[in-house]
């Protein structure tokens, strides 16, 4: 041992046996080890050089000199050495005495850094005694077991190196907890998983959790709560089997443990769809945590939560806000409106709020999360990344793309710095572009995105996890979109092979690879085979949702557009008309998708000739579009031009007329509003009006279509026979008179 390091470790004995962390120098004078070093005054002295490197910093107290480690850090890890010296031969015993009695700043650090070298050396027996005897020793005793993966952190090791490593000390360790696992242990398990997720190493988190389902007799409320957590990891068939027998287990009294239970199995049925089941255990837990806490704890603002969560994939959402409002209310009592928890909250009333197609009140509680976020957290944080995101999200049900591709952006960047190009979270910001460059119709960069998400989802997750299955999913739906068919079935067929291995045939996941090959089957002109894809989702709607769900809404409104394409426009009229009755119930008459029911309807009314109904269902439709997406968004255009023709062909010009001057505002490039206008001013007598509308049209027509396009031709014939009705030839332009004189 170098001079150096003689001074180091004695100075952290000196301050374990005073039980101090910082020392008088006048003390170190008198020490026979190191005394000599201290006095020194040459600059090339062991004491001088700690000095001089930052290693101990000088203070001054009471007019002493006082000497202390600079790195608190550092001094944990010279005292995990001095104590391994002053156990060694001792036993376990040595450190559960030093646990117990000394008093000093970092000792459980200490003794931490003690038994991870024994985890490196393959000596566990202090570890396991110390887990065995429980008590203060039991905070410490969890740390090697978290830090097993210790080469990630301090080791120059590949990254491969490292994860092998980890794996390695990880087995180790649990073959030791899981032969006959006691409470202490179990708390143990419970504590260093908490650590492994916080470090997102979700494939070592994976293999305990198989470990401990194939090793821990569920015996005991505590170890079925551990257990019940490790059966999500197995596969469905066999985890619904573990389930239903852990349904069984005895509870005996109602206590935190039990309150645990009972939201644990709530949690796996919520994971695998089974909402009813999910609810009958939350209900049960929140009971008991109502009964043990009250109803202001923590606990049960996460019941409440859950509740929240449950009731909103129903598609209950009046229900879910009831119980994310109570859970709101309990955390900004405990944690104030400044806290992640309260953001948490305001989160997720933005999503059901969303969810109801209250765009504006969406963005209230999401705006309030982000706030939250950014002052607790910071700009570059990954929950500030979520924020960004759900903004994001809603900006593009709402239309607004542009913002939505900067909210989104903004996320992405949050999680290249925070995470890498690698991570699953960097996987999603991706795929979120993805979407709204495929609703901006830009199919080649949204395939561009979704394949940089597939990329990383494939590496991160492997090619049977349902993230991967979303990502063929939304490749399959921009293929679709560039009317590449087979390529959008070959992504579709990928991501329904996922749904089915991982999720079963009864699966909402499933039912929505069903339904997005029944539409593309539909484009494709193959109205059976769409038909056979959408009765199977529709199928797995009714089981897993019921009659009354927005998702079996979509299912009906599928299948009725598939029946339109037959022509079969009454057999399509009966699937709208149920579609209709559940968006209704759901969302009421204001939803973009009650909108989007009405609008369908009205293009059969239309093709059977029923204009009334038909003008009555496109203007339903457009009252919803304007209050959600403004009097001049671009997509009210068709609306207005629909309705326009219509009460043309009912010889209701001045009406019509209305219609088309709206649309022309939010479409102004749109040639055919000024034409029917200036049809709708003649037909009502305004010779001079129509013909300047007649010319407008043209003269749009012209730059889009050129002039041998059939459109443009109609618009001049009409200008030219108007303006020569009324003697007007000479307010013709000039390009039009030549094309009038040629003829």
């Amino acid at each position: 041992m170098t001079n150096n390091h003689l001074l180091i470790y004695r100075l952290a004995e000196l301050m374990l046996e005073k039980q101090q962390h910082i020392i008088a120098l006048d003390d170190l004078f008198e020490d026979e080890q190191i005394g000599a070093f201290v006095r020194s005054i040459q600059i090339d002295s062991p004491y001088q050089q700690l000095i001089f490197e930052g290693v101990l910093t000088e203070t001054i107290k009471e007019e002493r000199v006082m000497v202390t480690f600079t790195v608190e850090g550092y001094f944990h890890y010279v005292l995990g050495e001095v104590i391994e010296q002053q156990a060694e031969g001792k036993g376990p015993v040595a450190l559960k005495e030093l646990l117990e009695n000394n008093k000093l700043r970092g000792i459980i650090e200490g003794v931490e850094q003690c038994l991870v070298r024994d985890v490196e050396n393959n000596d566990l027996s202090r570890l396991m005694w110390l887990i065995d005897e429980g008590g203060k020793a039991l905070e410490a005793s969890a740390y090697p077991l978290a830090q097993a993966f210790l080469m990630i952190e301090g080791h120059p090791k590949t990254e491969e190196e490292k994860e092998e490593a980890s794996k390695k000390q990880i087995e180790r360790v649990m073959d030791e907890l899981l032969a006959d696992p006691t409470d202490n242990d179990i708390e143990v398990l419970e504590k260093a998983i908490e650590k492994l997720e916080s470090a997102q190493l979700n494939e070592l988190v994976s293999d305990i959790y198989k470990e401990i389902n194939n090793q821990i007799n569920p015996d005991n409320i505590k170890k079925a709560v551990l257990y019940v957590k490790s059966v999500k990891h197995i596969p469905k068939e066999e985890r619904i089997k573990k389930l239903d027998r852990l349904n069984q287990l005895e509870i005996k009294k109602e206590d935190e443990q039990a309150g645990s239970f009972y939201y644990s199995l709530g949690n796996q049925y919520d994971f695998i769809a089974e909402y009813e089941k999910a609810i009958d255990y939350y209900e049960k837990s929140l009971a008991i945590r109502l009964k043990v806490h009250g109803d202001q704890h923590p606990d049960t603002g996460t019941s409440y939560n859950n509740l929240g969560l449950v009731w909103s994939y129903k598609g209950e959402y009046d229900k879910a806000i009831e119980y994310y409002e109570k859970s709101l209310a309990i955390k900004l009592k405990i944690f104030g409106d400044q806290h992640p928890s309260t953001g948490s909250s305001y989160n997720n009333l933005g999503m059901v709020w969303n969810d109801k197609g209250e765009y504006d009140k969406a963005i209230e509680y999401y705006e309030k999360s982000l706030a939250i976020n950014l002052k607790v957290h910071g700009d570059q944080h990954p929950d500030t990344g979520i924020s960004h995101n759900n903004l994001g999200l809603v900006c593009y049900e709402k239309g607004g793309y542009d913002k939505a591709i900067e909210y989104y952006e903004k996320s992405l960047v949050i999680a290249l710095k925070v995470h890498g190009d690698q991570h699953p979270s960097t996987g999603i910001s991706h795929n979120n572009l993805g979407l709204v460059w495929s609703d901006k119709g830009k199919y080649d960069k949204a395939i561009e995105y979704y394949e940089k998400s597939l990329a990383i989802r494939l590496k991160v997750h492997g090619d049977l996890h349902p993230s991967t299955g979303v990502s063929y999913n939304n490749l399959g739906i921009s293929w679709y979109k560039k009317g590449e068919h087979h390529k959008a079935i070959e992504y579709y067929e990928k991501s329904l092979a996922i749904d089915l291995k991982v999720h079963g045939d009864q699966h909402p996941s499933t039912g929505t690879s069903y339904n997005n090959l029944g539409l593309v089957w539909k484009n494709k002109g193959e109205c059976d085979k769409a038909i056979e894809y959408y009765e199977k989702s529709l199928a797995i709607d009714l089981k897993v949702h019921g009659h009354q769900h927005p998702s079996t809404g979509i299912s009906y409104n599928n299948l009725g557009s598939v029946w339109k394409n037959k022509g079969e426009y009454v057999k399509a009229i009966e699937y709208y008309e149920k579609s209709l009755a559940i968006i209704l119930k759901v969302y009421g008459d204001q939803h973009p998708d009650t909108g989007r029911t009405y609008y369908n309807m009205a293009v059969i009314f239309n093709k059977i000739g029923n204009h009334t109904k038909a003008i009555d269902g496109f203007l339903k439709t457009l009252k919803i579009k304007t209050a959600t997406l403004g009097i001049e968004h671009p997509d009210l255009g068709e609306l207005y031009f629909r309705i326009g023709l219509l009460l043309m062909e009912l010889k209701k010009h001045k009406e019509a007329l209305e219609h088309f001057k709206k649309g022309f505002i939010s479409s102004p490039d749109a040639g055919g509003f000024p034409y029917n206008m200036g049809v709708c001013y003649e037909q009502l007598g305004s010779k001079e009006q129509a013909l300047n509308n007649y010319l407008l049209s043209a003269e749009l027509r012209k730059k889009h279509f050129g002039l041998d396009h059939k459109a443009t031709q109609t618009v001049i014939s009409d200008a030219v026979r108007l303006a020569n009705e009324t003697g007007s030839i000479k307010l013709l332009p000039e390009w039009i008179k030549k094309i009038a004189n040629d003829q």
